[in-house]
């Protein structure tokens, strides 16, 4: 059964959750009448136990001591790896006996920063977030209220806090590497024009991987982020098939390529069909990601894939030891990802006898 979230109990008196909150929290501004009946809906529906000291007084318990909820912040929810990341959150925190309070930033800073202040107006037990990565940090002022953070995919350089994320680095490197090893020697990346970490990481696996051959050379094509313009989904393959054919009228003298998203895949892959350059007897591809339909695109794409259900699994549980107590040092983890090879990456270059 669901447990009820602070979102049930304003929906059922019919006041904002930031009244609702602020009454369970004895805050300022909240008249005696309302507080009784939040309190008394908040006892009935068992978002709080029956018997908790009435708001304002010494002996009140926090919000976060009553609260059986966690927040989770993601950038976008139609990606692959936030949907993937939702369910392995949802299930721990629903096998704890917690809900989940979900939150989208669509890489908005200001977003972020009203969503963290719900997170405390809520007095929710713990967040676990994938921080937006700009200028200011909102995730601090959450700790200092004592509700713990986890940090997923991206650090949050500023604050001291546990993280799980891909080692997207060593992706990238095992990715460029596969294509080099294949015979490759002039290697483009399509990748998102956004300034976050896991972004960067990448590029320096991709910078890496060739400095390691002599004789190789690399460009890379940004594929504009429009996640700010529309509702659609993120990551559309139409944006890398226009990045792909404004780069291939001026240039297509190369030999592999890899994209930072199985989605940029599709639109690249039409994009070199309508020239006639074929994968991967022409070119060779890797994407990232490893989507569902990876392995029925034709040829069938090899792709990076993320272990996205172990981050989650280790992100629910990292935030609900730290919800029990758990006062040790924050934990850093960087799991590698699997370097999955299909067809477009092409066989193994014939060797002379």
């Amino acid at each position: 059964m669901r447990r009820s979230t602070l979102s049930d109990l304003a929906e059922n008196l019919g006041l904002s959750v930031n009244t609702v909150s602020r009454a369970l929290r004895g805050k300022d501004g909240v008249g005696t009448r309302t507080r009784d009946l939040v309190l008394e809906e908040a006892v009935r529906i068992g978002y709080i136990t029956p018997g908790a000291s009435r708001p304002g007084t010494e002996d009140a318990p926090s919000a976060r001591s009553r609260s059986r909820t966690i927040g989770l912040t993601i950038p976008s929810s139609t990606h692959v790896f936030a949907s993937e990341l939702i369910g392995a959150i949802e299930a721990g925190a629903r096998a704890a006996g917690y809900s989940l309070d979900l939150f989208v930033t669509e890489e908005s800073a200001s977003q972020e920063a009203g969503i963290a202040s719900q997170i405390t107006d809520a007095g929710l037990a713990g967040a676990v977030v994938i921080p937006v990565q700009g200028e200011r940090d909102p995730w601090a002022r959450v700790r200092a209220e004592g509700i713990p953070v986890v940090a997923v995919s991206r650090e949050i350089d500023q604050l001291s806090c546990d993280f799980v994320g891909v080692d997207s680095e060593a992706g990238e490197y095992a990715a460029v590497r596969h294509l080099l090893s294949r015979g490759a020697r002039s290697i483009v990346s399509f990748e998102e024009d956004l300034a976050i970490s896991t972004i960067a990481n990448r590029q320096r696996g991709f910078a890496r991987a060739l400095a390691e051959v002599a004789g190789t050379t690399s460009r890379t094509v940004p594929v504009p982020s429009r996640r700010f313009e529309t509702g659609e989904s993120d990551w559309r393959p139409e944006e890398a098939y226009r990045a792909c054919r404004e780069f291939l009228d001026t240039d297509t003298a190369f030999d592999a390529v890899t994209v930072g998203d199985d989605y940029f895949a599709l639109g690249v892959a039409r994009a070199l069909a309508e020239r006639g350059i074929r994968v991967p007897d022409d070119v060779r591809m890797v994407g990232y990601g490893d989507h569902a339909y990876s392995a029925w695109m034709r040829p069938s794409l090899s792709s990076v894939r993320l272990p996205t259900r172990l981050i989650g699994e280790l992100a629910v549980s990292l935030v609900l030891q730290r919800v029990a107590g758990e006062t040790s040092p924050p934990v850093r983890r960087l799991i590698k990802p699997e370097l999955v090879v299909r067809e477009s990456s092409g066989p193994r270059p014939v060797t002379a006898a």
